[in-house]
């Protein structure tokens, strides 16, 4: 009976690990999708190649600094870092003016960096997307994604933007 049990729950910790990577690997497959996709304008396609470079980042690092963490951990900043992404895409649209968008990049910018995940000190690698240019992406690659993501929205509706 107490084996019987132990398996039970080792199939249910699979079976959820597998469930929780599922959003993982679809935020994958789409940012990739659109990063090779031809027909898409280049500044979609860049936007997309942040996406694939941060999840990748992160899965790297959640392995190498937190290797006991959970899949679910990894689903949980996969979905945030696409929906601060978004958002930002959204907010970027919606701004009337220059002087507005520059607004909305230094307050996305700004949560990025406020919020390391790793306080990994390769900055060429984590600054990459800040210090070169042509990309709209602004952001650390060392983001703890649902801290940023809850920072940005408040500061959002605290502008009233």
């Amino acid at each position: 009976m107490k084996n019987m049990i132990i398996i039970l729950l080792m199939a249910l910790t699979m079976t959820q690990g597998a469930y929780s990577q599922k959003v993982y690997k679809e935020i994958m497959k789409l940012s990739q999708d659109v990063v090779n996709d031809e027909s898409k304008d280049l500044q979609t396609r860049k936007v997309a190649t942040f996406k694939v470079d941060a999840l990748v980042y992160m899965a790297m690092k959640m392995n190498e600094v937190m290797p006991d963490s959970t899949v679910k951990t990894l689903d949980y900043e996969a979905y945030a870092m696409y929906d601060f992404v978004n958002l930002y895409i959204k907010k970027l649209g919606e701004a009337k003016n220059k002087k507005a968008k520059a607004e909305v990049g230094e307050l996305f910018k700004t949560a990025s960096l406020q919020n390391p995940r790793f306080n990994d000190m390769d900055l060429d690698l984590v600054e990459a997307y800040i210090r070169t240019e042509g990309y709209i992406t602004k952001f650390s690659l060392d983001t703890y994604w649902t801290k940023a993501l809850e920072q940005a929205r408040t500061e959002l509706r605290a502008k009233g933007l």
